[in-house]
């Protein structure tokens, strides 16, 4: 843990103290161990912030999200160092959000196998980063003038292995399971399933915030597949991309909610109610347990479109 409090210091010279005040910035001090080879720097529920995972093997280690911007993604990497020293570098991200895979950059680039870091990425996401990553970038800058600096100049980094539907990745004796599970929050959703631990990195598939149709591509019948999917797998321990680590009632939560607001839009539709009825009222029956009526809204109106 000594190592760590040398990374602490390299990131407030880095970054600046007024920046490291109020900026968007990973700690690495909270590295916290989950599992024998599974350890994460939890958001702690900070906007605009993810849970960062490590899954260390005895020949590499895979990093799971970056951070937003260069200067996190250094902060991570040194990290990802100090846990693996001499050991390959991993990394995917769980979509194309600034937070999730803008500081893919900040990684290390390197000729030989040891120096440098490999980025791994499903074709859908990289069809996410073209359609939508200029878009994304500035609704994020905008948040906030400390965002907009740890973005300022930050480039989406060009994939070293692009896969279409699922990835296996040997890490000496641990291996993590990489899967496009998207269109849910985006069409590139991305999850890691780290059987022998049964700890699962859920992204936004899986959460305790309440879910959001991140895209006009997501799909609440969709998003309930992938749900009895990674139920099937029967985590342990779920690492969601944001708010606190759980079990499987993280997974029942989503199920529950897409469920509900499926079976109420769909009788609505079939009595021949229009869309924005279906709004009205499915908000209307749900929004005292799950209040924020724009995510509400925005899932209802996919379930409509959906039901028959």
């Amino acid at each position: 843990m000594r190592g760590l409090v040398a990374i602490v210091t390299f990131v407030f010279l880095a970054v600046g103290s007024a920046l490291a005040q109020d900026a968007p910035l990973i700690l690495p001090e909270k590295l916290k161990q989950v599992a024998a080879s599974v350890w994460i720097i939890p958001d702690e529920s900070r906007p605009m912030v993810p849970n960062v995972g490590f899954v260390v093997g005895q020949t590499g280690i895979l990093v799971i999200d970056t951070g937003m911007g260069d200067k996190n993604g250094a902060i991570v990497a040194a990290v990802a160092r100090k846990l693996a020293p001499d050991l390959r570098i991993y990394l995917v991200t769980t979509h194309f959000h600034p937070e999730h895979d803008m500081g893919a950059n900040g990684f290390p680039r390197g000729a030989r196998m040891l120096d440098g870091s490999t980025l791994l990425r499903s074709t859908t996401q990289e069809q996410d980063i073209a359609e939508f990553g200029c878009g994304v970038c500035k609704a994020f800058s905008d948040r906030s003038p400390a965002a907009a600096e740890l973005l300022k100049g930050a480039t989406y980094r060009a994939a070293d292995i692009s896969f279409e539907n699922d990835r296996t990745l040997d890490l000496g004796g641990v291996r993590a399971y990489i899967f496009a599970a998207g269109p849910n929050h985006t069409r590139g959703d991305t999850a890691v399933w780290v059987e022998t631990e049964q700890v699962l990195f859920s992204g936004d598939i899986a959460m305790k915030p309440q879910p959001f149709l991140g895209s006009p591509y997501s799909s609440v019948g969709h998003w309930l597949s992938t749900l009895e999917s990674l139920a099937q797998l029967r985590p342990r321990t779920i690492v969601p991309s944001h708010g606190p680590t759980g079990g499987p009632e993280v997974i029942a939560g989503y199920k529950a909610y897409f469920t509900e607001i499926m079976e109420r839009t769909a009788a609505l539709k079939k009595s021949g109610k229009t869309a924005e009825d279906a709004v009205t009222t499915v908000t209307g029956a749900m929004t005292d347990r799950y209040p924020d009526k724009n995510r509400l809204a925005g899932a209802i109106r996919s379930a409509y479109k959906e039901a028959p």
